[in-house]
């Protein structure tokens, strides 16, 4: 699989671009929709285990929220249901196991390709809710993830070089304003 380094931090632009082929897109842990409001697809389906998170996530009329929990996403979507499968800043707030298994369950769903974005490495994110939702519980990092956990399940990575910096609060206050940057990670997998 391929591995390659960017130095920007366009990754948006790269997520719209993997998906201008997807009517449909199932974003799991989608919280407000800060990054969903922008995906090309039409249909934008976000699931989220804090309802207060979807409350706020007003997109669109072809936004359908769903509260439930990542780790048994499986359970309510058939297979190959929907063209891409979304994970935005979510999976490093699951347990290491779990985020393998809610991988699984993604590729399952997902009939084009699963793409997640990332901390690269452990990032010790503090558990604080900055949209004061009163979801703190969901903020904390439990895991982190390197390019290996991606590559060897069949996907294609983009580091995205120094991404976590002094203008992420979170970072911030997790590392100090003088702390070394952190790379980001941009995994996708194709299922055709």
């Amino acid at each position: 699989m391929s591995v390659k380094i960017v130095h920007h931090k366009n990754f948006l632009g790269m997520i719209k671009e993997l998906m201008k082929d997807a009517q449909s897109v199932l974003d799991i842990g989608c919280g407000v929709g800060a990054t969903l409001k922008d995906f090309p697809c039409p249909i934008k389906i976000g699931v989220d285990a804090h309802g207060p998170y979807l409350e706020k996530a007003r997109l669109a009329t072809s936004f359908l929220p769903i509260k439930y929990e990542a780790q048994r996403i499986g359970e309510i979507f058939l297979a190959k249901s929907v063209d891409c499968v979304s994970m935005i800043d979510v999976i490093e707030h699951m347990e290491k196991g779990v985020g393998y298994e809610v991988l699984a369950q993604a590729e399952r769903i997902a009939v084009k390709r699963v793409i997640v974005f990332t901390p690269r490495g452990f990032f010790k994110q503090k558990a604080e809710d900055h949209y004061g939702l009163g979801g703190e519980s969901f903020q904390e990092h439990r895991s982190g993830w390197e390019i290996e956990d991606f590559t060897q399940r069949g996907y294609q990575v983009i580091v995205f070089n120094q991404f976590h910096d002094q203008s992420n609060l979170a970072f911030v206050e997790s590392y100090g304003k003088d702390a070394k940057p952190m790379d980001a990670l941009l995994a996708w997998k194709e299922l055709r």
